[in-house]
């Protein structure tokens, strides 16, 4: 399934977590950040988006119902829609802002319902179990490598600049006057370090 994730920029972090959950589902996400690089068209790559979807997923907000660029793309994927039945529009809010008056008798998705909820009502998954059986075979298609680290947990590469588990290292200390330990992990290329007491 591929799905054209529209979001305004000041709702990115709401929509790089889902579109990372979809992407890890078994979804071909479309997502600005993943497909514009530099030097690229931007017009250009959000044309290709916008005539290969299968599921327009609209993140709406008063962000998003100020921004010339959603609404644009909005436009777009109505009139796709109204001549390719087959391509669904989902409509997703963040806030109390009210949706346009050509998407408000589709079903809605509520970001306070979770990621989760969202991701099995796009795709299809009937709960948990069938999200997680595809979010493995995700996981086994795609050869990630995953090292669990003490204190932090798993991780596929760095959080915070994409570096690969290579980069990542574990680190122990303690407080010798407390008796406490703590451990994580930490990126040798960024120097970004998470972890706690273990």
């Amino acid at each position: 399934m591929k799905v054209f994730l529209s979001h305004n920029r000041a709702d990115k972090p709401t929509a790089r977590r889902l579109g990372a959950d979809l992407v890890l589902a078994g979804a071909d996400v479309w997502f600005d950040e993943w497909e514009i690089r530099a030097g690229d068209s931007i017009p250009g790559k959000l044309n290709e988006g916008l005539t290969e979807f299968d599921v327009f997923l609209l993140l709406w907000s008063e962000n998003a119902a100020r921004s010339d660029w959603v609404r644009g793309e909005l436009e777009s994927a109505i009139a796709r829609a109204m001549h390719d039945h087959s391509t669904r529009i989902i409509p997703m809010v963040l806030d109390d802002t009210p949706v346009p008056a050509l998407v408000a008798p589709l079903r809605h998705l509520k970001v306070e319902d979770g990621i989760d909820a969202a991701t099995d009502a796009i795709l299809g998954f009937e709960g948990e179990r069938q999200r997680r059986m595809a979010m493995q075979l995700a996981i086994e298609e795609g050869s990630l490598e995953i090292v669990t680290f003490h204190g932090y947990g798993p991780a596929v590469g760095c959080p915070a600049c994409g570096a690969d588990v290579g980069s990542i290292g574990g680190w122990s200390s303690t407080d010798d006057e407390r008796g406490d330990t703590y451990a994580g992990a930490e990126c040798h290329e960024c120097g970004w370090n998470d972890g706690g007491e273990v």
